[in-house]
């Protein structure tokens, strides 16, 4: 569709009526006799040769003689030259031969008058003014110079002669002008811009809508509208920049046609023109993803040319302008590029006046892509040196430590204490605001090197930054700073974080001998407290860690009566953590239990600036959930998580796990699958999984189980290599659990049954009690399915008296409804009414939908119709609500099968095919065509939440690509709305 300027007439000029009807007035006025001049006046690739073309075809037409001109910097100084373009262009019916070409001859080749002597210039200029009108004989003469400012100073005499006296003539002169700085060439053009007989055209940039037509014509794709935002905030409308991308998305890199080809910028390139039809060159549904990261290299190539012919130092200012973005105080420019005021001011003028830079209050790019161009035409090695200027100016006049930090990302080491500290500043700032960047920051601290007092600050505050990165990393730098640290303070910040990284990488025995042996050597109570915490959760992490701490635990607990005595300081909550604990897997009652935990969160809410308690507190806040607490759990969990942020500290996403298994337990499924997946991606970023990873993965696969989504459940596992993955760790235990679970469910009791007994064999030897009454009573169901009823009525008595004497709702009617199945029916059906009566009030949906279903489904079995009928209709509306789509869709059945389909949406607030909030978001934005990255950094989210929510929408919607979506978001309405 993009052709090229020489290739015919303009027939569809986009935007540009005005401009074409000021030209055609221009050659009605000739046809009548009346000469004039046309000026076509405008940055740089706006679209003036474009119209000046079109003024030649329309001459050619109307059989005027036509002569035409280009400026060229790199000829300005041949003399007359423009004016010898103009008399080589005659056509073949006015040939320069016989007089005419001896006249040209001697007048081109002659010697010309002096500069300073005007009057000497008349002789000459009157004797080319008559050769014009010789060549023209008895037809009308359009004279046609482009990029006029290029021109040489003669031919600019001339053409000034020439304006003077088109009045009287059958004469128009036409010229391409773009602003230039003050100098003899802009006083000649000037007179012929501001003549009284000037028409000046002034072509303005391409709209949004003139964009979106060009692209749909070009790119195609389902979204033009999006593709032309993208070039238009490139571009800002500008033809040439606009014909410079669309070339480099048809050609690409390392086509034989590569960018530049056909035409350069500022050569012959316009794609204001739809004359001719769509271009097989630029396949349909081309991207244009390159245009953030790279300026098209026939677009750099323009720049540099455009640079050089503007006066020294422009390149140089533009280069730092570049650099910056956008400038509001001119002295930084002036210190990074090393220029005088005096120099800054002249290339500033310059590079104004040529419309590359915006004046005003702030400095900047006319257009991104021409900052872009210029980046990318200032060498490697140059631009790491301004980089290094600039954060060293920028840090003087004291701008943010982000600034400061960005421009030395990009500079080359130089072992400056300045640069350290101030990365040191952008990395305490980004972890404030809980932004990822502060690693970056600190690994180019360490590069830099810092001198050997600010070593163990810069790896100790890496190896922490690195704990949700890669912790294999964070624990080589830990380890390291721990050698080089000797404050107390200091150093049992970094044991504590050198113990965790090594515990993520379930080197659980390294981690507590770090612990233990820093405890020992420190006497300062606030120092000792957090290590104390974190032994306390490492050590149930582990049976050998266990036992680690076992054998230190004298020695330990005698040094912290030593301290206690010495100093008053805060309790160390460590054994708190062991109490609460011991209390669940002893089976004491539920409610001593849940006081316990409420106080140990009020008391041990991390006051101090190494966070002393969090360990405890959230072993308080997982003791909330397991005995029934859900409400309290779910604020305690979102708090420990803002607190943690708030204060720098990393919990290492099991806040998020916490929260998704306290969100399924209130029902609330969908909530919980996206806490589990967001836990689990930001656990996977760098470096190899951690010892959390199976305790996302597992809260996800129970989400998915809920949801009925076997098979994204078993793919979430093959994954990552859990399918068939052992272990002896806490992690361990929610895989086992989850990993029996969805075996079941798939059909295989016999492996099903061994994943479970394995994490309850597990559960007993690690003393974490993960769910303590009630957690493994999949079990039950598990035996009753592999043929060993004896065993599963066995262990369901056993857990029974455990749930009544622990007295929390929800474990009890847990096992109460796994029980009922395997014992006799009219037992079962008195264990599942005081399960359904147990449950009547909780907060825990999840539970209570699934007891009613087993209730409904007991009760049609033992030949209750009527009874039946009610508790599966709400068992299906309260399964709906949770969007436990599994039990939703198993009550349905029965329903059915008693000839009674379900009732209306009732409470239910979403149906299985309704999306929810952020659902919907992503599927609109995936329908309108935006990429899944472009859909992430819209949205600001990870492109891996943008995948799951889309994989989530299509099976809801059952569809399985987006060219489905636009029809089915149409179709879908929510329930009962």
């Amino acid at each position: 569709m993009i052709i090229n300027a020489w290739d015919g007439p303009r027939a569809g000029l986009l935007e540009r009526q005005a401009e074409i009807t000021g030209i055609e007035r221009k050659l009605d006025d000739l046809s009548d006799g009346i000469g004039g001049i046309l000026a076509v006046e405008g940055a740089a690739g706006t679209g003036k040769s474009s119209l000046l073309h079109l003024l030649q075809a329309k001459a050619v037409d109307r059989k005027f003689l036509v002569l035409h001109a280009r400026g060229n910097e790199f000829e300005a100084s041949f003399a007359l030259g423009a004016v010898a373009q103009l008399v080589e262009s005659a056509d073949d019916d006015t040939p320069p031969a016989g007089p005419h070409g001896s006249r040209i001859a001697h007048l081109l080749h002659g010697k010309l008058p002096d500069e300073a002597h005007a009057a000497g210039w008349h002789p000459l200029l009157y004797e080319l003014h008559r050769i014009l009108l010789d060549l023209a004989g008895d037809r009308r003469l359009v004279i046609v110079i482009d990029d006029a400012q290029w021109a040489d100073l003669p031919s600019l005499r001339f053409l000034s002669y020439l304006a003077a006296r088109v009045a009287g003539s059958h004469m128009v002169l036409a010229v391409a002008v773009e602003p230039c700085g003050p100098g003899p060439a802009a006083d000649l053009l000037g007179a012929v811009v501001t003549s009284f007989e000037s028409t000046v055209l002034r072509p303005a940039p391409l709209s949004l809508h003139a964009l979106e037509q060009v692209c749909a014509e070009t790119l195609g794709g389902p979204d033009p509208a999006a593709l032309a935002e993208t070039l238009f905030e490139a571009t800002h409308g500008n033809p040439m920049l606009v014909r410079a991308v669309l070339d480099e998305a048809a050609t690409g890199p390392g086509s034989p046609d590569g960018p530049g080809s056909p035409t350069e910028p500022g050569h012959h390139a316009d794609p204001t023109s739809l004359a001719s039809p769509p271009s097989p060159a630029i396949p349909a549904g081309t991207s244009l993803d390159r245009l953030s990261e790279h300026a098209p290299r026939s677009l750099v190539r323009w720049v540099v040319r455009k640079l050089r012919s503007l006066p020294d130092p422009s390149f140089e200012l533009a280069q730092t302008v570049a650099l910056l973005g956008r400038v509001t105080d001119p002295r930084i420019v002036e210190d990074i590029a090393c220029l005088s005021p005096a120099g800054a001011e002249k290339a500033l003028a310059a590079l104004i006046d040529a419309e590359i830079l915006v004046d005003g209050p702030v400095l900047r790019f006319a257009q991104p892509l021409i900052r872009m161009a210029v980046q990318h035409s200032t060498p490697l090695l140059t631009r790491g040196r301004l980089h290094a200027r600039a954060a060293r100016a920028l840090a003087a006049v004291g701008a943010p430590p982000e600034q400061v930090a960005g421009h030395l990302l990009k500079a080359p080491p130089q072992g400056d204490r300045r640069a350290v500290r101030s990365l040191l500043d952008a990395a305490a700032s980004a972890t404030g605001r809980c932004e990822p960047d502060a690693v970056r920051y600190l690994r180019r601290a360490l590069r830099e090197p810092p001198a050997g007092h600010d070593l163990p600050a810069v790896l100790s505050r890496l190896g922490a930054a690195e704990l949700s990165v890669d912790h294999e990393e964070a624990a080589v730098h830990l380890r390291e700073a721990l050698e080089h640290t000797t404050d107390p303070d200091a150093r049992s910040a970094v044991a504590r974080d050198l113990a965790w990284a090594l515990a993520l990488g379930s080197r659980f025995e390294e981690a507590v001998t770090v612990l233990a042996d820093t405890i020992v050597e420190l006497d300062e109570a606030d120092a000792v407290a957090h290590l104390d915490d974190a032994l306390s959760c490492i050590a149930r992490l582990s049976p050998g860690a266990r036992d680690l701490r076992r054998h230190h635990l004298t020695g330990i607990r005698r040094h912290l009566d030593r301290i206690r005595e010495r100093a008053t300081g805060p309790s160390t909550d460590g054994f708190v953590g062991d109490a609460l604990l011991d209390l669940l897997r002893n089976g004491t009652d539920a409610a001593q239990v849940a006081d316990l935990a409420a106080d140990t969160l009020r008391r041990a809410e991390p006051a101090a600036e190494h966070g002393v308690g969090w360990g405890a507190a959230l072993t308080a806040a997982w003791s909330l959930v397991v005995c029934d607490r859900l409400p309290e759990a779910r604020r305690a969990a979102r708090a420990l998580g803002d607190a943690s942020r708030r204060r720098g500290v990393n919990l290492f996403h099991l806040d998020q796990c916490l929260q998704a298994y306290v969100e399924l337990q209130l029902g609330q499924v969908s909530a919980a699958a996206q806490l589990a997946a967001g836990a689990l991606e930001a656990g996977e970023p760098e470096g190899s999984p951690s010892a959390v990873q199976p305790v996302a993965v597992a809260a996800l696969v129970e989400a998915l189980i809920e949801q009925g989504d076997l098979e994204p459940a078993g793919a979430a596992l093959s994954a990552r290599e859990l399918l068939d993955a052992e272990g002896d760790t806490f992690a361990h235990l929610f895989l086992l659990r989850a990993r029996g679970r969805l075996r079941l469910e798939l059909g295989h009791p016999g492996e099903g049954l061994a994943d479970l007994l394995k994490g309850r064999r597990l559960d007993a030897e690690l003393g974490l009690a993960a769910e303590a009454v009630g957690a493994w009573a999949p079990v039950i169901t598990a035996l009753h399915a592999s043929g060993r009823a004896e065993d599963a009525r066995a262990l369901g008595e056993e857990e029974l008296a455990r749930a009544h004497a622990f007295g929390a709702a929800r474990p009890l009617a847990v096992v109460l409804r796994t029980l009922a199945p395997v014992v006799p029916a009219d037992r079962g059906l008195r264990l599942l009414e005081e399960a359904v009566d147990v449950l009547d009030g909780s907060s825990a949906l999840l539970e209570r939908a699934h007891t009613l279903y087993t209730y409904g489904s007991v009760l049609l079995r033992a030949g209750k119709t009527s009874a039946a009928r009610e508790q599966l209709h709400l068992a299906a509306e309260l399964a709906g609500d949770c969007e436990a789509y599994a039990v939703h869709r198993r009550a349905c059945e029965e329903l059915r099968s008693l000839d009674a389909p379900p009732r209306g949406p009732g409470r239910r607030k979403r149906s299985p095919s309704a999306l929810t909030p952020a659902e919907r978001r992503v599927a609109d934005l995936a329908a309108r065509g935006l990429s899944n990255r472009d859909i992430a950094q819209a949205l600001f989210v990870t492109v891996k939440t943008v995948e799951w929510h889309l994989t989530q929408a299509y099976r809801k919607l059952r569809v399985t690509s987006r060219e489905n979506l636009p029809r089915a978001l149409d179709a879908a309405t929510p329930e009962g709305s």
